[in-house]
């Protein structure tokens, strides 16, 4: 087990207890050298929308929300990474206004709340409200005749296939889907979102895309360049007078093109700023120093690639259960545990709940069509969840 040795922020001594340990294991503990310590990103945007909403509660949590900024085990030995923050909280806090969650004075505003609930699936959240405000799942959603608050079966299962989407996102080993495999199940693969969804997905991580590279190119200005013109393992620096006849650096220094965020490395094979747009080799090719990932953009494409360059489908467990209300096959043909099955239907069932409440609250009219399918689908998933 491993803990803080004193109070985050506030200790720089703390005590540590070894409870029934044996005394040869204590002292390996003590004597042995200490392993380096780094600090992982800690800002997500659904999080910096979180802090906003505790900020607009309490008048003292503002306090606690500089606190939690200022006292990041990332600044420990990267003096530069506060202000690499500082510019992510900015870009945060720009995307967070321009999709209508915070107001000009950052108030939380219509759907913060909603997407807040739904934290365990950045950047899912964000697209699923982007998805409500282009009125698509208004579209989706028609009862089977004027009036009814039933709907067509076809149409509960297209939500559900979104849904599955957006939140049930469990990748398949890409080897699966040789044409050896045999399944139990009909339905083994996650189909594509609708056509429709589709198109406004691709437009949506488009928008996100140039606000992203955008801010990379401002955290490129903070970062060490020194260390950039490194050898990343014998740390040989390849600039200066020695490296004058180097044509690595020629081609380095003469070149025309933009290479602000790209590494020096990177550039080689004709990489520019312009290919920060390409989410598949951002973290290959920017600047080592920023230590910035594309997790941090929400952005949510659709397709995931392995290492061999294979595309890994998506399971379509929650799909399948929906329409059949089946453990067994999606057990062997997922190559998981009843348990894990089980945690990721609950989870997924959790979503559904959370998204239908949700609506109920914000929508004034309690005969809407999609508070009425969110309604329903709730319910028929969860009670086939409860006879399992």
């Amino acid at each position: 087990m491993a803990g803080r040795a004193g109070r985050r922020g506030q200790d720089k001594l703390g005590d540590v207890y070894f409870f029934d340990i044996p005394l040869p294991k204590i002292e390996r503990l003590i004597t042995s050298s200490v392993p380096e310590l780094r600090g992982q990103f800690p800002l997500s945007i659904t999080l910096v929308l979180r802090l906003m909403l505790l900020a607009s509660k309490k008048h003292d949590s503002k306090a606690e929300v500089l606190s939690m900024l200022k006292h990041s085990l990332l600044f420990y030995k990267r003096p530069r990474a506060m202000e690499m923050l500082k510019v992510y909280f900015l870009f945060s806090l720009q995307f967070l206004v321009k999709e209508g969650y915070l107001d000009q004075n950052g108030k939380p505003m219509r759907f913060a709340g909603l997407v807040s609930c739904l934290r365990g699936h950045e950047p899912s959240n964000f697209v699923f409200v982007s998805f409500l405000e282009r009125g698509l799942f208004h579209n989706l959603c028609q009862p089977s005749r004027k009036g009814s608050k039933g709907f067509p079966q076809h149409v509960m299962e297209n939500l559900m296939l979104v849904l599955a989407n957006l939140f049930g996102r469990k990748y398949i080993p890409a080897k699966s889907q040789n044409a050896n495999s045999t399944f139990f199940q009909p339905k083994v693969f996650l189909d594509e979102l609708p056509e429709e969804f589709k198109a406004a997905l691709q437009e949506y991580n488009l928008n996100v895309a140039k606000d992203f590279a955008s801010f990379l190119l401002i955290s490129s200005k903070l970062v060490n360049m020194t260390k950039e013109y490194q050898l990343p393992l014998s740390r040989i620096k390849f600039t200066g007078n020695r490296y004058e006849g180097s044509q690595l650096v020629s081609h380095l220094m003469n070149s025309k093109k933009g290479r602000v965020a790209i590494s020096p490395f990177a550039c080689l094979s004709g990489n520019t700023d312009a290919d920060l747009l390409r989410p598949e080799i951002v973290n290959c090719v920017i600047l080592r120093t920023i230590g910035i990932k594309t997790k941090q953009a929400p952005v949510l494409w659709s397709q995931k690639i392995d290492n061999r360059g294979r595309r890994m489908p998506l399971s379509a467990y929650a799909l399948d259960f929906y329409k059949h209300g089946s453990l067994t096959e999606l057990t062997r043909d997922n190559g998981m545990s009843t348990g894990e099955v089980l945690r990721l239907l609950k989870d997924f069932a959790s979503y559904i709940r959370t998204i239908s409440l949700s609506l109920s609250e914000l929508c004034e009219n309690k005969n809407d069509n999609v508070v009425l399918a969110f309604k329903e689908l709730r319910k028929i998933f969860c009670e086939k969840l409860e006879k399992v």
